[in-house]
C-alpha cells in the first residue's frame, strides 16, 4: 500500500495503484511549485491557480490510463502547455471583445447613421408586403406587443400572427443580409 504524503519518491506515485493517496501526496508535493511556474506563464495569481487546478482535474479524470515515471518534468511540461492553449485563448477572447466593442468606440454620429440607413431600408422593404403584415410587424417589433396581445387586437389566432411576423423577418432577412454582411464586415 502507499506510504503516505511523507515519504514517498516519483517512482512510488501511482495513481491507478494507490489511488485517491497518490493523488493527495502529489497535490502536496508539487502544487506550489505548480503555482509559482503558473504565475509566471500567466502573470496573475487567480489565473494561475485556475490552470494549475486544471491540470489537477485532468489529471485525476485520466488517472487509470496515466503511466508517469518523472511527476515533476511531466507536470512542468503539461503545465506549460496548458499556458499556451491559455494564452491563445485570451488571445482569441481579446479579439472577440476588440471587435465588438469597436461600434461602441465610434462616433456617436456615425452609429446613428447606420441606424437610420438601417429603419430606412427596413421600411422600404416592409411596404413591399401587405398591410396586415406591416402592421403586425410594427406591433410586435416597434411598440413590443406580444403575438396574444396583438392577435386580440387584430381579431385574428396567434397562429396567423406568428404567419405574419415570419412572413415580414424572412422578407427583410432575404433583402438586408448584404447591408448586414458589409456593415459587420467594416467591423
Amino acid at each position: 500500500m502507499f506510504a503516505g504524503a511523507g515519504s514517498y519518491s516519483d517512482n512510488d506515485l501511482s495513481l491507478q495503484r494507490d489511488g485517491m493517496a497518490a493523488f493527495e501526496a502529489l497535490y502536496k508535493k508539487y502544487w506550489y511549485q505548480l503555482y509559482c511556474v503558473a504565475c509566471k506563464y500567466t502573470a496573475s495569481g487567480p489565473d494561475a491557480e485556475e490552470l494549475v487546478q486544471n491540470l489537477f482535474e485532468k489529471i485525476w479524470r485520466n488517472r487509470a490510463s496515466l503511466q508517469v515515471k518523472n511527476w515533476g518534468a511531466f507536470l512542468t511540461i503539461s503545465l506549460r502547455n496548458m499556458a499556451v492553449d491559455f494564452h491563445r485563448q485570451q488571445a482569441v477572447k481579446d479579439r472577440f471583445i476588440q471587435n465588438y466593442q469597436q461600434p461602441a468606440t465610434t462616433s456617436d454620429g456615425e452609429t446613428g447613421i447606420d441606424q437610420e440607413q438601417l429603419m430606412v431600408l427596413i421600411e422600404t422593404h416592409l411596404h413591399e408586403l401587405p398591410e396586415k403584415t406591416q402592421t403586425i410587424f410594427k406591433l410586435s417589433r416597434y411598440e413590443h406587443k406580444s403575438v396574444k396581445e396583438i392577435a386580440g387586437h387584430m381579431q385574428l389566432t396567434e397562429k396567423a400572427v406568428e404567419y405574419h411576423i415570419t412572413r415580414s423577418l424572412k422578407l427583410l432577412r432575404r433583402h438586408l443580409r448584404n447591408y448586414l454582411n458589409t456593415y459587420f464586415s467594416l467591423l
